[in-house]
């Protein structure tokens, strides 16, 4: 962004904080929220350009979910099974503190739902194959169960797949919901909706910001932008790369699927809302060199998709209203792991992003490894920001 002479009014307005946060997100709430249980004393500040979860926070499908079952094949492949197996449990980590940390009892306030989530296998070989990453994440003491084409008919509503993996313990959630829930629980963070960062710099222990309304100062920065973060850093241009994700809804169905699955030969994923609307999202493969992009909107080509798998996956399916379509910015790493930790270039900077599609699944417990290290603690090396080689 840019600010012109007659629309700065930030030279009329400083303020002091002890820590400042861009973005008010999951990640960024999540920040506040860590922060304030560390030291309840802190003054913080979150800024952000538009307003509580207009970015992707706000736009995905609501999965609190460790990801599909190919997801941890791939880690398998990527790391080995001890690692794989440990990122796994961050994402468990992940559920389990949000529920005993910010739901609580209360799961309607956010509708919260432990339905559990599948993985199906949409071809013979893709079928043969999973069951032998079933055995693998079941060896590894992941609670998971094979599921046939009769349950996936049954409980997800879904024809024309061979079988799944079911991990019983995942499930589903309101981000904006969710969000709120946090934000309720901070008693000493001030919010700056509508604001956003066109100026930084870091002098004399401290980080100096400008938006178009205020100075603010704070010892501490953290960013919690995801796929946005090029725009405020240019360093980060070829390390954390936009993609473009797209989404459907229709209109309210009877109750048919149980929870969260994932198809992810099309890259897909499906749920159905409390209040019934069915959610589809997915396909950017048909098209990944449109969906790298940080331009957030629909496009005919990957909505027909979408629209085409509600009409023909489903039952009773076929002629149901499309309510919304909307898109959303996520932010990927080139090794699909999140990037947190001091920025390179400043002292007392700090950032989490490159989500790599499982914000909801990472960033509570992202956020509380984020805030511990700016403390002094170590991170888990495959999010630490020093396996990063910044050009």
């Amino acid at each position: 962004m840019t600010i012109s002479y007659w629309l700065d009014e930030s030279l009329n307005s400083t303020k002091q904080f002890d820590a400042i946060i861009i973005g008010a997100g999951v990640a960024g709430m999540s920040t506040a929220y860590w922060l304030e249980k560390n030291n309840p004393n802190l003054k913080i500040a979150v800024v952000d350009k538009n307003y509580l979860g207009s970015g992707a926070s706000g736009r995905n499908a609501g999965f609190v979910t460790c990801g599909s079952s190919e997801h941890f094949n791939k880690l398998h492949k990527q790391f080995g099974l001890e690692k794989a197996v440990e990122i796994w449990k961050f994402s468990e980590q992940n559920r389990e503190l949000l529920k005993s940390e910010i739901i609580g009892g209360d799961l309607k306030s956010v509708d919260y739902f432990n339905t559990g989530a599948c993985t199906v296998a949409p071809s013979a070989e893709d079928w043969t194959r999973y069951q032998t990453v079933y055995s693998t994440m079941k060896e590894a003491g992941i609670d998971v169960e094979l599921i046939d084409e009769q349950y996936l008919a049954s409980q997800y509503g879904v024809r024309n797949f061979l079988g799944a993996i079911q991990y019983k313990h995942d499930g589903i959630i309101h981000p904006v919901k969710l969000l709120n829930k946090i934000k309720s629980k901070l008693k000493n963070t001030e919010f700056f909706f509508g604001e956003e960062v066109f100026d930084l710099k870091e002098s004399n222990n401290s980080v100096q910001i400008k938006t178009q309304k205020h100075q603010m100062s704070a010892a501490k920065l953290f960013v919690c932008l995801n796929g946005y973060i090029p725009f405020l850093f240019s360093e980060f241009k070829n390390i954390i790369k936009p993609q473009r994700g797209q989404v459907v809804v229709t209109e309210p169905l009877p109750a048919f699927v149980k929870g969260p699955c994932y198809l992810t030969k099309h890259l897909c994923y499906f749920r159905q809302l409390p209040t019934g609307e069915l959610l589809v999202g997915g396909f950017r493969n048909h098209d990944i060199e449109a969906e790298n992009t940080a331009l957030d909107e629909s496009t005919d080509k990957i909505q027909s998709a979408l629209t085409e798998f509600v009409q023909n996956y489903f039952q009773n399916t076929k002629s149901v209203k499309i309510n919304y379509r909307w898109s959303g910015i996520m932010g990927f790493s080139d090794d699909a792991q999140m990037i947190i930790g001091k920025h390179p270039k400043y002292n007392n900077i700090h950032l989490m992003a490159g989500c790599s599609g499982h914000g909801m699944g990472l960033s509570f417990n992202s956020a509380r490894v984020m805030v511990e290290n700016s403390e002094g603690t170590e991170l888990p090396n495959h999010l630490n920001i020093n396996r990063i080689t910044f050009s």
